[in-house]
């Protein structure tokens, strides 16, 4: 039998159904995305208007567009199996009193936008609402462009590069996408390339010589642009390249990225996360890293192997860095096992050469075989 609630609550579902379909939408653009997929199992017209791009155009156009995360796993020995995941977190969701929080967030997998090809993780990067895979991976390279549509999640094609890379690194910059390396030495003419969004080509850029320590295997690029400049890192120097005049200068003689394991910027700060497993920020006026206060002991020892933890990424959430991790552990009877988890860190700039760090939010949101590991995630 449908007792008195669940018929009250059908009557008002039907009653706001009746509503025009313009209304509807400006109604559904101003909730929440954190709503979004329970409110898509109440009916078939619901989940329609969910799905339509349309509303997420009104989102932007009144201003409630909300940061979102995705990431992706894979098997340890199959390259080409990967599965995607977005996180929605709570917007208001904080730390309790006692230090712990609710598990206020939806994971879910993309099940309908599966992609079988390999993802190249460091040229993997957001543009809007849309995420690019750029290339291929060591054993395949590739100068496919694949964009996942993250209002609808769907896949298409985006113009080829002009060579097929591997592995190579993507930063995002004024409607434009820079991709470099990852072509081989001998590719002096295509070492560095970019995608103009609103015109959807390609063209080379000058590259450093053939001989430059910069063309060697193991560079690290900033995944996002700092100060309108993207920054790379070689065996000895860090050097920036400026786009509006296409210049590489040095920027250190000795290098003081070689340390740093993932980067982002958040208000024109750059932080990042060591391999020793310091949260850090850069301070760009005394040209030095320092560390995050105000931390505790498990946010800044994520990447301790003696707690068994591992970093997979930092990102800028809504203006807030989220850490992704992964913790081994052992199941009675059942093998050894993994934990997905993310923390949410809000940060506070105290003084000239201060920034302090609150956790506001650590969660594990799945767990699976050891089989599987995580690569990346990105902020949308």
């Amino acid at each position: 039998m449908i007792s008195e609630v669940q018929l009250l609550k059908k009557e008002k579902t039907m009653s706001f159904l009746s509503l025009p379909d313009e209304i509807i939408e400006n109604i559904l653009a101003r909730i929440s995305k954190w709503t979004y997929p329970n409110l898509s199992l109440v009916s078939k017209r619901f989940l329609y208007f969910l799905s339509s791009p349309t509303l997420y155009k009104t989102r932007s156009h009144i201003g409630t567009t909300e940061p979102c995360l995705y990431f992706f796993l894979k098997l340890r020995y199959n390259s080409s199996d990967p599965q995607w995941f977005t996180l929605w977190m709570k917007p208001d969701e904080n730390l309790t009193s006692n230090g712990e929080t609710m598990h206020d967030y939806s994971s879910i997998p993309l099940h309908s936008s599966s992609y079988s090809s390999p993802v190249p993780y460091k040229s993997t990067v957001a543009v809007g609402s849309e995420i690019y895979l750029i290339g291929g991976i060591p054993e395949a390279p590739s100068s496919s462009v694949r964009i996942l549509d993250c209002r609808i999640h769907t896949w298409r094609d985006g113009p080829n590069m002009t060579v097929a890379r591997s592995d190579p690194v993507a930063v995002y910059l004024d409607e434009k996408i820079y991709v470099i390396g990852g072509c081989g030495n001998d590719e002096s003419a295509n070492w560095l390339e970019v995608f103009d969004i609103k015109t959807q080509t390609w063209r080379a850029l000058p590259s450093p010589g053939t001989d430059h320590e910069l063309r060697c295997k193991y560079i690290k690029v900033n995944p996002n642009a700092f100060k309108g400049k993207l920054y790379v890192a070689a065996e000895t120097k860090d050097y920036t390249y400026e786009p509006k005049d296409g210049t590489w200068n040095v920027v250190r003689e000795k290098s003081i990225f070689k340390d740093i394991r993932y980067w982002c910027v958040i208000e024109d700060v750059m932080y990042s996360c060591t391999y020793v497993g310091s949260l850090m920020w850069y301070d760009s006026e005394g040209r030095e890293w320092r560390e995050i206060k105000g931390l505790d002991e498990f946010t800044v020892c994520l990447t301790s192997y003696l707690k068994r933890m591992y970093v997979h990424g930092i990102v800028n959430y809504g203006g807030k860095l989220v850490v992704m991790w992964r913790q081994w552990y052992n199941e009675d009877g059942k093998g050894r096992k993994i934990k997905v988890g993310f923390s949410k860190i809000a940060l506070e700039k105290r003084h000239k050469d201060e920034i302090w760090g609150k956790t506001e939010w650590v969660n594990t949101v799945l767990e699976i075989p050891n089989s599987y590991y995580s690569l990346t995630c990105v902020g949308v």
